[in-house]
């Protein structure tokens, strides 16, 4: 399998699990799926934001925590990603996330994957 035909073929997938999922007219076009790993737990988390009109991250849209949420399009969207990951990761746009506190700046002991341009064809 080819890097493209890879690329389409897990990206399609995750793009048509976020679609079906926020369908409604008035739902937010989600940019960035953010899966995040507990390293001590082994627990995930996985964050959806929509885009803001100038194009950078926007809101938070939803949180899922395994811990606490096991939906079944949580674990469907966590598997898209870690598909994307292996099979059609593409530099310079998703990114490999260190997790920090936001007011202390202390590392949090989470790691993970930011796929975005999710809502851009290409």
């Amino acid at each position: 399998m080819t890097t493209e035909i890879a690329y389409t073929g897990t990206t399609a997938r995750l793009r048509a699990l976020l679609a079906a999922k926020f369908a409604d007219a008035d739902a937010p076009a989600i940019g960035t799926a953010l899966l995040l790993l507990d390293i001590r737990t082994g627990e995930f988390e996985l964050k959806l934001f929509a885009r803001i009109s100038s194009g950078g991250r926007g809101p938070q849209v939803c949180v899922w925590k395994s811990g606490v949420d096991r939906s079944p399009f949580a674990i469907e969207v966590s598997e898209a990603i870690q598909s994307h990951r292996l099979r059609a990761w593409r530099p310079g746009i998703d990114e490999v996330v260190i997790g920090r506190d936001i007011t202390t700046n202390d590392a949090t002991g989470e790691f993970g994957w930011a796929v975005k341009d999710l809502d851009v064809e290409g």
